[in-house]
């Protein structure tokens, strides 16, 4: 018993780690919210389990990664006094990250207090430690002290490298403190961003230079800052275009959470002001939205910046409802055309309406966006309640909501969705059953067989034969994995045989193999013997034929 028991707690242990595998070979795929999934409904539920610190910080972390800032904390908050330390520190570094990302400095240096005197540290880390005590500084906009954090740290840490003075520099400069930046100004790099926007502050730099500079650096892989340099530089020489220019652009290398819904709050004001400011001097009344539509229409071409000014303020303060509809969906496909669509999501996620308000046709579009960037939760935000948008199979609409809520983290409305694309028993599109099939897929490898099983069987009936055989396989390995290994055969030889005999592909000999393998198991040893033997006749392929020799030799 004593041995039986022990083999089976390794036998587990081993499961776990190859879930946990599983799960960060998600995240190094792309596929953050899947992994989250999977650790979901895997991570053992008691803290005092060996492997659960190790799924926690993974969970941690793709909390972090997702933006979800609240839940890194509230879970932080009860993390077990008893957890191992190299996860501990771990997950208090994501939740001190967690809380400056949600301005909450002093949680934040609680957290790096905490790691630094507790838990001990080597010069380097202690060094990386007080970096965040000082981000925790300015996520609390408390100038003065970062100040003196930045002195003592560019005391501790000679020579100090150009990135960090560069974050010093522009740390301050936000806060309005350039003569205290100006500490820093012999360890930027020339014609960096940070250099352009001190100088400039300091009235030590023409704007036309900065904004020169900062075009150059620009056409050479330069990143937000130096259209943050442009921003400042076009407010002071009263450019509205190219201001707004130069916000678009932030706005789309912004990313998410509260610095993009601040900066997204800051383009609805410069759009709202500038067209307010255009429309006096084109002499247009307040209300007449016919004439501010024309004029929006009218510079798009040759002032598309101004142009979105115009229809954004159309956007929210139109009077004619059809107006208002035109304005929204003009100002999602002109950003859109201009390659700013994360600056349409940040802007229309932060639009100061209701969601529900907004034109269908931009919702669709906007949806869409979302989708294709990877945020499923957002794109289901945008398309709640709304029709089959034209041209579009109802049932590929419904998968594809499906989709957007099983990545949201909304399983109920993902169930709903699809049953809704089955619904009235009719043949499924190609496009609804490849989703169908992907949706699937992800159920299966979050750790719910069982929602897969039903979606893939809701299908079976509705697909193509090339779908059916999909299907079929796929209901194969669920069954199989949950040790069914009659049903895993009955699924995979009517996969191999959904095609011609005399011309099976790989495919349907892959699927052959596994049926015999897992009537092998069942015990139908002469079902087994006839499919392996089948396949010593048929196939070309040396490791089906190795595998195919050496079960049969088991029989």
């Amino acid at each position: 018993m004593r041995v039986t028991a022990a083999f089976l707690l390794a036998l587990a242990a081993a499961q776990g780690a190859q879930a946990l595998e599983t799960a960060r070979q998600l995240v190094q795929g792309g596929a953050p919210r899947l992994a989250l999934n999977r650790v979901e409904q895997l991570q053992p539920r008691d803290p005092k389990d060996p492997r659960w610190a190790e799924w926690e910080t993974l969970r941690l972390g793709l909390l972090y990664t997702l933006g979800r800032d609240k839940e890194v904390l509230a879970r932080a908050a009860a993390l077990p006094s008893a957890m191992p330390e190299r996860e501990l520190r771990e997950a208090l570094k994501l939740a001190a990250r967690a809380a400056i990302a949600a301005g909450q400095g002093a949680p934040a240096r609680a957290y790096a207090a905490r790691m630094l005197w507790q838990l001990g540290a080597s010069h380097e880390d202690a060094g990386a430690l007080r970096l965040l005590v000082i981000e925790s500084h300015l996520a609390d906009r408390n100038g003065d002290a970062a100040f003196r954090a930045m002195l003592r740290f560019t005391q501790d840490y000679q020579p100090l490298d150009r990135a960090t003075a560069a974050r010093f520099v522009e740390a301050l400069l936000e806060l309005d403190m350039g003569r205290e930046a100006a500490n820093w100004l012999s360890g930027l790099e020339e014609g960096s961003a940070a250099k352009q926007m001190l100088l400039l502050k300091a009235n030590l730099l023409s704007p036309d230079a900065a904004i020169a500079q900062a075009r150059a650096r620009l056409a050479r892989g330069g990143g937000r800052s130096h259209w943050q340099v442009i921003a400042e530089a076009a407010a002071r020489r009263n450019n509205l275009s190219l201001r707004l220019e130069a916000m678009e652009q932030l706005l789309q290398l912004t990313g998410r959470g509260a610095p993009a819904a601040a900066l997204a709050a800051q383009l609805w004001q410069a759009y709202l002001a500038g067209a307010h400011d255009t429309a006096n001097q084109n002499q247009l009344l307040t209300g007449d939205d016919a004439a501010w539509s024309d004029l929006a229409s009218r510079r798009l071409g040759a002032d598309p910046f101004l142009s979105r000014a115009f229809f954004a303020h159309l956007a929210q303060r139109g009077q004619v409802p059809a107006t208002r509809n035109n304005a929204q969906l003009q100002l999602v496909f002109s950003l859109q055309q201009g390659k700013l669509d994360l600056a349409a999501l940040r802007l229309f996620e932060h639009v100061p309406v209701e969601v529900a308000t907004l034109d269908a046709q931009a919702r669709y579009l906007l949806g869409a966006m979302a989708e294709a960037r990877n945020e499923p939760a957002l794109a289901a935000r945008f398309w709640e309640g709304l029709g089959v948008p034209p041209n579009t199979a109802a049932d590929d609409w419904q998968m594809r909501r499906a989709l957007a809520h099983w990545r949201a983290g909304d399983a109920d409305a993902a169930v709903s969705a699809l049953r809704r694309a089955v619904g009235d028993r009719k043949p499924l599109s190609s496009e609804a059953m490849r989703r169908g099939i992907v949706l699937a897929q992800e159920m299966l490898a979050a750790g719910k067989p069982e929602l897969a099983d039903a979606a893939l069987e809701a299908m079976l009936p509705l697909a193509e034969t090339a779908y059916q055989r999909d299907v079929l396989f796929a209901l194969g390995r669920i069954a199989e994995a949950s040790a069914r290994y009659a049903l895993a055969a009955d699924y995979y030889l009517r996969s191999a045989l959904l095609v011609e005999p005399r011309a099976p592909d790989a495919a349907a000999l892959q699927a052959r193999l596994a049926a015999a393998l897992n009537l092998a198991r069942a015990g139908y040893r002469e079902d087994a013997r006839a499919q392996f033997e089948w396949l010593l006749r048929n196939s070309r392929d040396a490791a089906q034929l190795e595998v195919a020799r050496r079960e049969l030799a088991k029989l």
